[in-house]
Formats: C-alpha cells, structure tokens, sequence
C-alpha cells in the first residue's frame, strides 16, 4: 500500500512539473524570469527580461516588454469583370472575363465553341487542343506560348499573359482568340468579338 501511495504521489509530482514548462526556450533565474534570446525576439516573442511559471502574478502583469507577434495577410486580386459580345449579343459567363495585368482574360471554351471550334482538354498535361477549319490550337495552363498548327506548319504564339485556371475554367487572353479564330475584336463599354 505504501509502495502504491509513493508512486501515485512521484506521478502526481511528475505531472505537475511538466505543466510548467517554458513558453519558448530559456533559462529562468531563482525569480522565475530570464532574458530572452535574440531568436525568440526576432520572432516578436519577447524583449528584454520577464517572466515565466515561477514569478509572482505582480510582476507578470507589470511586464511590458512583450510584442504580441503581427500578421500579414495578403489580400486576394480584385479582378475587373469586362462584359463580352459575340456578334453584338452579350455573353453571360460564369467565371465572368476579367481583366488582370493589363490583359482581358475570357473562357475559351464558351468563346471558341461560339466561334465554331470543337476543344479537348488534357488534365494530366494542363493542356488545351482546339480544332477549327483544319487548323490545331494548342496552349497549356500557365505557358505564355501557344502554337497553331495548319497545313503542316507550326507557328509560335507569343502571349502577354499565360492561360490560368480560374474558378474551374480555362481563361486565355483576348487576343488569342483574334489570332488563332481569325475573330475581329473591338472595345467600347465591352469586349465585342464578331466572325471575320
């Protein structure tokens, strides 16, 4: 039975000095306080000398060399939503077109499929192959270059803005879309696209 009080007593023990451990490392002096090192102020965990577990409640509330660590967020692009026509009927798409760095964005496939073209997409390659009047159009998700292929001939496409995925939709830059479709493209209080 004695043995059986004196090993509840030693975990007792035990677990009550494991409770006080250290918020972040250091040593305490005989006060319950210490220094803090030049890593834990470089993370914004504490200046100067202050305490841990052991000091007295007073001292603790007095401290006022604590940083509270800041944060930064990045907040998310806001995106300027462009109306498009086809042939002078505006087009309802979601995700809408979009203007990002200067470039207007649009769904290919909705625009394409307008404009005759039949589209595949490969998952495992981010890749997009489109088919019109004989020609194969190729361009991959987040690539700046696309390539047209017609008559046996491959020709480069150099883009301002890479395709990107958007909200679970291709997006291509307008003027893709004029080169590879052939597709006149004007801008008044929208994007109107019209077949050549």
């Amino acid at each position: 039975m004695k043995k059986l009080v004196l090993i509840i007593t030693m975990l007792s023990l035990f677990m009550v000095s494991s409770l006080s451990v250290d918020a972040h490392s250091g040593r305490t002096d005989s006060n319950g306080g210490h220094n803090c090192s030049a890593k834990s102020q470089a993370k914004g965990l504490c200046s100067g000398y202050h305490y841990h577990n052991g000091g007295s409640e007073a001292s603790t509330s007095t401290n006022t060399n604590y940083k509270k660590p800041t944060y930064k967020s990045t907040p998310k692009q806001v995106l300027t939503t462009v109306d498009v026509y086809i042939n002078n009927t505006k087009q309802y798409y979601n995700p809408s077109a979009y203007l990002k760095n200067g470039t207007t964005l649009v769904p290919m496939k909705p625009i394409f499929e307008s404009l005759g073209a039949t589209l595949n997409y490969d998952n495992v390659t981010k890749t997009v192959t489109a088919h019109k009047d004989g020609k194969k159009i190729v361009i991959g998700i987040g690539n700046k270059k696309a390539y047209v292929e017609s008559n046996g001939v491959t020709t480069t496409i150099n883009l301002n803005q890479a395709a990107e995925i958007y909200k679970g939709t291709t997006m291509v830059p307008l003027r893709f879309v004029s080169e590879v479709l052939g597709a006149n493209i004007t801008f008044d209080d929208g994007v109107y696209i019209s077949t050549k």
